[in-house]
């Protein structure tokens, strides 16, 4: 049975949760020799006993070898943490483990063997369908959150996310078939690929509203007398994938 990290926070705090801290309790570094990203872990409902990593199809795609790590962290009884890098196979023969989404760039990779020691994972509801997402009332100029390594970096140093918060930068609820992506305005950089966008639901449960997977530049196209280039001005976003193709993309996965 999964026991989540914050479970054990709880239980040994007394404090409840919020839905910060289970989103991002429920994310985690990627990486190997070519690799830097992030990705989050989802459950389906019972009787699937496999999690599923979701992240982007351009860093499963650029990485080299045959497999990832994914950074978990394990609480020590002095209240410290230690990094446990749970071994994820991401080709088999050359050939690509995970799922990528027929239309976007979205990857989820099926875990049949669950790691050992403490981890956490979302259940697939806590991602925003149509209705779910509806329900939750976001606007624009409203915050969500994200939790990313940017560059890399770790918010502490045995596998810990950074959390950014942002705001939605153009109506949110729109019709996700005619718009799958919406943008939000944070300073975004390498390393987001992958990070969860996270709001609160009407019962206070996290809301992942979508995933990142590119930041927004200005390409302005400069030339001279001997050479053309292109100069990329960062606009201080990101793009989401919208939350029902998420499901879409762990649905392809599981079958």
């Amino acid at each position: 049975m999964l026991r989540s990290l914050l479970a054990l926070l709880i239980t040994a705090t007394g404090v409840r949760a919020n839905y910060a801290d289970d989103a991002y309790a429920a994310t985690y570094k990627l990486f190997n020799s070519a690799l830097s990203g992030t990705c989050s872990l989802y459950r389906r409902p019972a009787p699937d006993p496999a999690l599923y990593l979701v992240t982007t199809q351009h860093q499963l795609e650029g990485s080299k070898g045959d497999f990832c790590f994914v950074v978990l962290r394990e609480p020590q009884p002095d209240g410290s943490y230690k990094r446990n890098d749970f071994k994820v196979i991401t080709r088999v023969d050359g050939k690509p483990t995970w799922v990528k989404h027929p239309k976007f760039d979205l990857a989820v990779l099926r875990i049949t063997t669950a790691p050992t020691g403490t981890f956490a994972a979302l259940p697939t509801t806590a991602i925003a369908n149509d209705e779910r997402l509806k329900a939750a009332h976001p606007s624009v100029g409203s915050p969500l959150l994200l939790f990313t390594f940017p560059h890399g970096v770790e918010s502490i140093r045995q596998g810990f996310p950074v959390a950014r918060q942002a705001v939605f930068a153009q109506p949110p609820l729109l019709n996700a078939e005619a718009y799958p992506t919406f943008q939000a305005d944070f300073p975004a950089s390498a390393g987001d690929s992958g990070g969860p966008g996270v709001i609160a639901s009407p019962n206070g449960q996290p809301l992942i509203v979508g995933m990142c997977f590119q930041r927004m530049n200005h390409d302005e196209k400069v030339t001279t007398e001997t050479t053309t280039t292109t100069v990329k001005h960062p606009l201080n976003m990101g793009t989401f994938i919208h939350g029902r193709y998420l499901l879409e993309a762990i649905e392809l996965a599981a079958k």
